[in-house]
Formats: structure tokens, C-alpha cells, sequence
């Protein structure tokens, strides 16, 4: 990994591009449940793909919606 990676960090935890993800406090359960892909990523946001769908949401964003790897519980 180089440092001129594009990374996104919260609560200890790094995402880059290529991630999956999940958003555990999302509003709706579909929405818990999807995996997402993270498709880019700086210091204060990421965008991130699902079912041909594009979000780009911020820190303030993921911090109410949580951030997980699709892995993880």
C-alpha cells in the first residue's frame, strides 16, 4: 500500500476503493442487509456502489449510519 492510497478512516478502521461494506444503522433493513462496494474514498467521504446505484455520503453520514466491513459483524 502506498501512501498516496485514497483511504477513508473512522473509528480505528481504514476503507479504500474496492471494500465491500455495510451499513448497519441504515434506515431501512434492505438497506442494512446490501453490500456495497466503496469506489472511491478520501479523508471525509466515500462513494460507494450498489445494485447500479451511486452514494457519496460524508463523515457526518457514515457516522449516523455506521460502517462495517462486509465481513464483519
Amino acid at each position: 500500500m502506498t501512501g498516496t492510497e485514497p483511504v477513508f478512516e473512522i473509528d480505528g478502521r481504514r476503507y479504500t476503493p474496492g471494500d465491500r461494506v455495510r451499513f448497519p444503522n441504515a434506515a431501512t433493513r434492505k438497506n442494512r442487509a446490501r453490500v456495497y462496494e466503496i469506489t472511491d474514498a478520501g479523508a471525509d467521504r466515500i462513494t460507494a456502489e450498489a445494485d447500479g446505484c451511486t452514494y457519496q455520503l460524508s463523515r457526518g453520514d457514515i457516522a449516523a449510519i455506521g460502517i462495517t466491513h462486509a465481513d464483519q459483524k
